[in-house]
């Protein structure tokens, strides 16, 4: 179960970066952290940008983040993955994939080989039953240079646990890999994992932003002009982003959260920061 935890938090991840910057940017402040307040609700809420998935030496959970954590009533991530039920959908939805080798012409699979076995060590022909998307989230772990990868969401849902904090989500596991299905068509999968040189470095980058907690910098470097792609920012971003600007009031009347979502979901003029302030909310960062 642990590895297919670490699976699902890259596959988040792939979910959260690989988006178009076709959008009007909104410059925010450096910090992580934000406090939503409305004058119908009894008690804050927070939105916490996440950087997925990084080497253990340059994973740190901040004190205002532990703090916040431990003044909310709940944890609500993008999913619940300390939802055994939400497990098994993912074991079963990741069950049977079509074949790298069904999906791409015979010269595409000889210039994806090429790349994997540089990077991987072994042929493509090791990961065909894996398909696309698995070798995706593979190929994104070794952009990594460590052996060890730490989760935010995954260190935050055991603090939540320790704390006896509930735990809730924005979306069930059934509708992300449903996303990553009609966001990444064959050409496109193949694409962002030919890329691998180029995002392994901005990503290298983009995780020393984040840790000074420069999120729009941050963004900006793995979302440049040659990642983008217009069906993925809307079905990834835009629309997922409206739904969950519409499912949080409901849940912030109900209790206090802590939101913790990629921070590509923060910036933009479609990010949550800009459509919370839009309903009225005062969304305001907060600093060491």
């Amino acid at each position: 179960m642990k590895h297919l935890k670490s699976i699902i938090a890259v596959l988040v991840f792939t979910l959260t970066f690989s988006f178009s910057q076709a959008q009007k940017k909104i410059k925010l402040e450096n910090s992580v952290l934000w406090k939503i307040e409305h004058s119908e609700l009894k008690e804050p809420s927070y939105v916490l940008g996440t950087l997925h998935v990084m080497c253990k030496d340059d994973f740190e959970i901040s004190k205002k983040i532990t703090q916040t954590l431990q003044n909310v009533d709940a944890l609500v991530l993008e999913i619940n993955l300390s939802d055994p039920k939400e497990i098994k959908a993912m074991q079963e939805l990741m069950k049977n994939p079509k074949k790298i080798s069904q999906e791409l012409s015979e010269q595409q699979f000889e210039e994806l080989d090429t790349l994997v076995t540089n990077v991987m060590g072994v042929p493509l022909s090791n990961f065909d039953s894996y398909g696309l998307s698995i070798l995706n989230t593979i190929m994104i772990q070794k952009m990594l240079p460590c052996k060890e990868i730490k989760s935010l969401e995954m260190e935050l849902m055991t603090l939540a646990t320790e704390k006896q904090k509930s735990i809730y989500s924005l979306e069930k596991v059934a509708e992300q890999m449903e996303i990553m299905r009609t966001a990444y068509p064959a050409d496109f999968a193949l694409k962002q994992i030919l890329l691998f040189e180029s995002y392994k470095k901005d990503f290298g980058e983009a995780i020393i932003a984040y840790n000074n907690e420069d999120i729009t910098t941050a963004v900006d470097l793995v979302s440049k002009d040659i990642y983008m792609d217009e069906n993925a920012t809307t079905i990834m971003q835009i629309n997922r982003n409206k739904n969950w600007v519409e499912k949080m009031p409901e849940m912030m009347t109900e209790r206090s959260n802590l939101f913790a979502v990629g921070a590509a979901h923060l910036t933009h003029d479609y990010g949550i920061i800009h459509l919370l302030r839009q309903k009225g909310y005062t969304v305001t960062p907060v600093f060491n």
